[in-house]
This record gives structure tokens, sequence and C-alpha cells, in this order.
């Protein structure tokens, strides 16, 4: 996995669930040197493209959090299939769904303590969740970094746009929410470097950067006038992509609003 050589998908989310993770159905049933896997799982990333999947699946009788368990799964083995579900972004992913029609999985494939599953991706996306709010940024810094370029080469009525306020505010206003953004998805990482509860900013990082790079494209977008909505720039495909983190990847942004509201009122007070 390291080098690169063999690659990985996480497969939680399944169609009659979505969100309530814990309500999966997909079943693991012990046999004779391990278990039996069946289920499905869809809007998987990664699914046509991963050597193996992260499955996770829990013990029948089980409910809700408890009997949930993790099993690497090779895509190759017997009664492995896939199905792909092309979005209208973030392509190279592979989305798609995963079916299992009891698949054998051996005693050896069990990641984590048995039964623990549910918890231990939980606490993964805690991290993810950070993760992939920097990475919306990324897309958003990159595109007001393009503005910037073509607002100071790009003439109107005499001289640059840039001078304009109308163009150069809704930049500085962007460049500010960015700013912020990034900052609590740091915070959230380097909580969880130091051991200290983070759940709440982890979502916070899920939500809202999402929100700051689709407003970043659309300034960006205006910015460059006809140019930006040309399928010939690449603000078009960014902002396709950047509607999967708000729909998907480790919980919609109601979901992390939920969270949050949740560790708020645990804890009686909106401080961290």
């Amino acid at each position: 996995m390291i080098s690169g050589l063999e690659t990985v998908a996480i497969a939680l989310t399944e169609p009659g669930s979505g969100s309530d993770a814990s309500a999966l159905r997909t079943t693991a049933t012990p046999c004779l040197g391990g278990w039996r896997l069946t289920g499905e799982k869809t809007a998987i990333s990664w699914a046509m493209n991963a050597s193996a999947a992260l499955v996770y699946a829990r013990t029948p009788g089980s409910k809700r959090s408890s009997g949930v368990s993790c099993f690497v799964v090779p895509m190759e083995s017997t009664g492995v299939s896939t199905r792909h579900m092309v979005g209208m972004g973030c392509l190279p992913l592979g989305w798609g769904s995963i079916h299992l029609d009891n698949v054998f999985v051996p005693e050896s494939h069990v990641v984590g303590e048995e039964g623990r599953g549910f918890t231990a991706v939980m606490n993964h996306f805690d991290f993810s969740r950070a993760a992939i709010g920097l990475m919306c940024l990324g897309a958003a810094r990159q595109s007001l970094d393009e503005s910037v370029a073509y607002a100071q080469q790009r003439e109107a009525f005499g001289k640059p746009i840039a001078e304009y306020q109308g163009v150069s505010f809704n930049i500085a206003e962007q460049a500010t929410h960015l700013e912020a953004a990034r900052w609590i998805c740091y915070r959230a990482l380097w909580l969880r470097e130091t051991g200290e509860s983070h759940t709440s900013l982890a979502s916070m990082s899920k939500w809202w950067p999402p929100q700051v790079v689709r407003a970043a494209i659309e300034i960006a977008m205006r910015t460059h006038g006809n140019l930006g909505y040309s399928t010939e720039s690449p603000l078009q495909q960014r902002y396709r992509d950047m509607m999967a983190y708000l729909v998907a990847a480790d919980g919609t942004a109601e979901i992390q609003k939920k969270i949050i509201a949740n560790e708020i009122f645990k804890r009686g007070t909106v401080s961290l």
C-alpha cells in the first residue's frame, strides 16, 4: 500500500442506511476458518480500482454499532462483484457498488478487534474529515490564485479589473474564509496529534470547507467571465468535483452539523 502497488477501498455505506452507518445490514457469519460475508455496499470511492476493500459487516443478530467488525476482502474473491456508479465529478475515484455473495474471509483478515469495527471507523473519520476539508481548500486556493492573476491582466474601461472593488472585494472575502477554514482543519489535526477530543472540529472541517470552495469557485468563475464558464476552464471540473464532498465522503453537511450540535449540548457550551 505504501508503494502504491496495492490500493484499498473503505466499504461502509449501504443503500438502506446511507449516513446512518450503524444501521448497516451486511452480515459476517462465522464459519470454519473464518467468516462468510453477504450484503451490498454503495457509493464506495475506489470500488472500481481497488485491489481490496475494508468491508464493515455485523454478526447476525447484533444491532446498531455493536457486533460490527472490519474485514480485508480481496476484490478478486469468489462472490465479489462491482458496479460502476458514474458521478457528475470526481471521476478518477472509480465510484461504485460492491456486492458480496457469501464471500469467504479467513480469520486472519479481521482488522483490529472483532466487534469493534464501528468504533474504529468513526475514529478514522475524525482524521479523514479534516483531511478532506484541506483537500477541498486546495481547490479553493488554486481557483482564487488563478483569479488574482487573471484580474491583474484583464482590462476593462482602461484599467485592470483587479482595481474595481466589485472584483477585488469578492476575492478578499473568499481569501478570508479560506484562511479561517484552513485553521479549523489544522486545529482538528493538532488535537488528534496530542490525543485530545476533536470530533466537533473534525465535523466542522468536513461541512464548512466544501461550502468555502463552492463560493470561491463561483467567484472565480464570475471573475473570469465567460471564460470561467467554458468547459475549457478547469473551474467547471472543480465545481463538479466539489459537489461530491457536500453530499458524500464521510458524511453529509447535515450529519456533520448533527455531530457538532450533539457535542455542544453534551458539553453545555460552544467552547471547544
